[in-house]
């Protein structure tokens, strides 16, 4: 058992020393997705912004909120779902998507998990241009509270790592399990605080107390939004990290010789 945990943490500390390889592969999967495209990812950035203008517009009249509140939370809460919802639709095939790569030699599986991790960032990235514009119309300024948004998407990064290798490696094994995620998915669009905001239901509502994706958005749009998140967010996303990248690793140091056979 202790030699199994051992080759898992070997296993974290040479896809740490191939991180270079797998921004690579990051890239060139967005190449590839994009390729003869004169705009490449940034339709997604375009099409991001037809929405949340058009549900922006709409959704500011039935909660009777003025454009300028609603507009920049809709904005900056959608940007951060769009990553964290497609890192938990794609987790559950991120090996056997990579299985003519598994099956064909020997390769370190973290990388793929990192890989997926670092694609999703670059696609953030590029739409977060979104985000300025939408600070700059409505006069929301750079403040310190700013600054937090670097930690804030850094723990919500290390959560969706260990979240896509947990549901990876169950996911390699039993394959009904990623038509019951994207299911959640599009029940937690509905019940976490992205379209509308928490004060609606009130800040100690059980649908944001038991809502983790709740303290993920806390964490990354309030400093977008000159915001201080609350500390409950930070002590709550860290005891989520703490357990779920302990018991992940020890799923992962009993499996990992598993999944090849599974895919």
């Amino acid at each position: 058992m202790n030699n199994r945990v051992k080759l898992a943490l070997e296993d974290m500390i040479d896809m740490i020393k191939s991180s270079q390889l797998c921004l690579f592969l990051a890239w060139f999967d967005i190449r590839i997705r994009y390729r003869r495209s004169k705009i490449g990812p940034f339709w997604i950035t375009i099409s991001m912004a037809i929405f949340i203008i058009a549900l922006g517009v709409v959704y500011s009249k039935l909660f009777k909120m003025p454009p300028g509140e609603y507009l920049p939370n809709l904005a900056a809460g959608y940007l951060f779902w769009t990553m964290i919802s497609t890192m938990l639709s794609e987790s559950p095939t991120v090996f056997i998507e990579n299985a003519a790569y598994l099956k064909d030699m020997k390769i370190n599986l973290l990388v793929f998990i990192f890989r997926s991790l670092a694609r999703n960032t670059i696609i953030f990235l590029h739409n977060a241009i979104f985000i300025a514009f939408v600070s700059l119309y409505f006069q929301i300024w750079p403040q310190w509270p700013m600054i937090l948004v670097v930690p804030g998407i850094a723990l919500v990064l290390l959560n969706l790592f260990w979240i896509t290798l947990f549901f990876g490696i169950i996911g390699a094994r039993y394959r009904d399990l990623a038509p019951i995620i994207q299911s959640l998915v599009q029940v937690l669009f509905f019940v976490s605080p992205i379209t509308w905001l928490p004060k609606l239901v009130g800040t100690d509502s059980w649908v944001l107390t038991l809502n983790p994706i709740a303290y993920f958005l806390d964490l990354t749009r309030s400093p977008t939004l000159n915001q201080v998140p609350a500390l409950s967010s930070w002590l709550v996303s860290i005891g989520i990290l703490i357990v779920g990248f302990g018991v992940t690793t020890l799923l992962y140091a009993l499996k990992r010789d598993r999944l090849v056979y599974w895919i």
